[in-house]
């Protein structure tokens, strides 16, 4: 074995003992360097590596603790063993605090104490070496994990942070190091995440794994997601050492699962809208396909032998079940069209009480007259910039609901009130009225009330409201008691919106 020693010694008696000693040892074969000032050895270590370096802390150009500081940074990793005085053993066991691996003292020296402490002072820096060595590699993955690091004590209290976590929280290692993690603002902003980590760290010093998914309120105000999970780590005996708390935000897989599971809900609407829709065609195209099909077949076989009269019944007959279906494959488009967001807005100017009184002379006919349809109007001047065919179908719907579930003969109200720049429609019926649970949905495309029974309809009129009232920047209010009637209340401002 070939240990290579730098001797730094004023004292020529004492370094000759030593070289005297190391002469005689057997087995190990010595290469020994001797200087006497400090600026030497600084000197020799910085041009070749020693294995050991003997050092006397008095030297003519360094005294006491400053002289091994000095020595150790220009040699951080070599063995160092103070040599010292009977009345200096305070300042060697200093030394060994400050660095130094091993101390002797002078006239107590033997071979074979110099010997072992030289062989122990390199094997325990070899040791410190290897420990820093590790100490560095955990630290350089301890740092560059992209998870939230940090080691606690079973108590909480956080004995190392990361990088990570340092850059997360925006706060320094020295402000949170030595304090319990709930401490963090991050925590203290956020009471139920607290509460849920506390409830962890108690289960963790168990030694019981605990994991779970936290919202907090990040330093920015937005709630930030995390999957925090706190590992305790156990000796032989299976008591819990330390606690390996780990997070990640993940923030943004929450909100894609979201919007998956917005999409898929999305998906599943269309999905039940595309059966209803079928649902809804076939039956409602069904009458008065068959009124149309029986009055054909009725004239075809016996128009020869009736009168005038019976044949036009028919022939109505056939007129209305057309109009019914043209009215139908009308709602279905403008729904096409506002489920695509391509329902245009195109206002014109108008003059609502006289559109008000066409619309009603047109339900009446349309209603047979089995219901007496009584228009008011009131304010001032009722000249509107509004579209003409929205607005038809807007009060049109409402209207023809209102006759359509109201018994005959009772009587179904138009009210217009033109103030303030706004137009106030009001249509109001005594009718069936619309359960409290449906009044929410029952704007909803192909929606119908619970308490419809028998009497058709396709669900489609009153989205065609909701949409009509939004592209005219108005307001829609639904006030209705079941079997007591119900009171669509639209305002619209005269002057609409362009687009």
């Amino acid at each position: 074995m070939w240990i290579k020693i730098l001797l730094v010694e004023d004292n020529p008696a004492d370094a000759d003992l030593l070289a005297e000693l190391l002469e005689v040892s057997a087995g190990i074969e010595w290469e020994l360097v001797s200087v006497e000032f400090l600026h030497e050895a600084i000197a020799h270590l910085s041009k070749q590596p020693f294995d050991v370096v003997l050092l006397d802390l008095s030297l003519p150009d360094s005294h006491g603790l400053e002289t091994l500081t000095r020595l150790r940074e220009v040699a951080p990793d070599t063995a160092m063993v103070v040599m010292t005085g009977l009345d200096d053993e305070d300042l060697a066991f200093e030394s060994v605090r400050l660095g130094a691996q091993d101390y002797i003292v002078k006239g107590h020296i033997t071979t074979q104490l110099l010997v072992r402490t030289i062989r122990y002072a390199i094997e325990r820096s070899q040791t410190f070496q290897m420990l820093r060595e590790s100490e560095r590699r955990f630290r350089a993955i301890f740092d560059s994990s992209f998870q939230l690091t940090k080691l606690l004590t079973p108590e909480g209290i956080v004995l190392e942070v990361n990088e990570t976590a340092l850059e997360f929280t925006g706060m320094r290692s020295q402000n949170i190091i030595g304090h319990p993690i709930w401490q963090q603002p991050i925590w203290q902003q956020s009471p139920n995440a607290k509460a849920q980590l506390k409830e962890g760290i108690a289960k963790a010093a168990t030694g019981e794994f605990f994991r779970s998914e936290m919202d907090l309120l990040g330093t920015n105000g937005q709630i930030v997601t995390v999957d925090l999970s706190l590992k305790p780590v156990k000796n032989d005996t299976g008591q819990v050492l330390l606690l390996i708390a780990e997070a990640r935000d993940i923030s943004d897989r929450k909100r894609a699962e979201a919007e998956i599971l917005k999409a898929l809900a999305r998906e599943k609407e269309l999905s039940e809208l595309r059966a209803k829709f079928v649902t809804m065609v076939s039956h409602e195209f069904r009458t008065p396909l068959t009124t149309i099909q029986f009055s054909a077949g009725l004239l075809q076989d016996y128009s020869s032998q009736w009168s005038e009269d019976k044949k036009s019944l028919h022939f109505v007959r056939i007129q209305l079940a057309i109009k019914r279906m043209t009215e139908l494959l009308e709602d279905i488009l403008v729904i096409g069209k506002i489920e695509a967001n391509t329902l245009q807005f195109q206002p014109i100017s108008l003059n609502l009480e006289k559109f008000c009184r066409q619309l009603v002379e047109e339900q009446q006919l349309n209603d047979s007259n089995q219901h007496p349809i009584a228009f008011k109007h009131e304010g001032g001047n009722c000249d509107a910039q509004m579209d003409e065919k929205l607005l038809r179908q807007m009060l049109g719907n409402i209207l023809s609901n209102a006759l359509k579930y109201s018994p005959a003969g009772s009587t179904v109200s138009l009210h217009l009130n033109c103030q303030n720049k706004e137009a106030v429609f009001q249509v109001q019926d005594r009718g069936i009225g619309i359960p409290q649970a449906d009044i929410e949905r029952i704007i909803e495309t192909f929606y119908r009330a619970t308490n419809v029974g028998t009497i058709s309809g396709t669900g489609l009129g009153l989205a065609i409201v909701k949409r009509a009232v939004e592209l005219h920047g108005g307001k829609l209010a639904i006030d209705s008691q079941e079997g007591n009637g119900t009171i669509f209340t639209i305002t619209l401002p005269l002057i609409c919106p362009s687009q």
